[in-house]
């Protein structure tokens, strides 16, 4: 239920809860169309990696995201409070699915352990 916020016809990606925190954090591989379009609509140029590092977009996912959460009648805590945005696809090629595309939780999160512990930071 909670990932399904995050994943859409517009994004993808997969929620992190550490253990020992109260908060979840996203990685999100929004879709290369649907970002252009949006930069494209907003007057921004710019390749999709970069996109993906501007703020105005990170802020717009998040409120899709959170939109789709609400109508889903996600709680308060399930929520994830802060979200990276990657340019890079989970891919069998880079180890984060397997063949049949499930997500290898542990892969994804040793691939992007900085950017979530980033995300972590003045959270608790």
């Amino acid at each position: 239920r909670v990932r399904e916020a995050v994943v859409s016809t517009q994004s993808t990606g997969m929620i992190y809860g550490h253990s020992l925190k109260s908060n979840l954090v996203a990685i999100v591989i929004p879709d290369e169309l649907a970002a252009a379009s949006w930069a494209e609509s907003k007057g921004i140029s710019g390749s999709y990696e970069e996109l993906c590092k501007r703020d105005d977009l990170k802020e717009e996912i998040m409120k899709q995201v959170n939109d789709k959460g609400r109508a889903g009648g996600l709680k308060s805590f399930e929520f994830a409070k802060k979200i990276h945005l990657s340019h890079e696809p989970f891919s069998v090629e880079n180890d984060l699915t397997t063949p049949t595309f499930k997500l290898k939780r542990h892969n994804i999160a040793k691939f992007y352990k900085e950017q979530i512990d980033a995300m972590y930071e003045g959270l608790d």
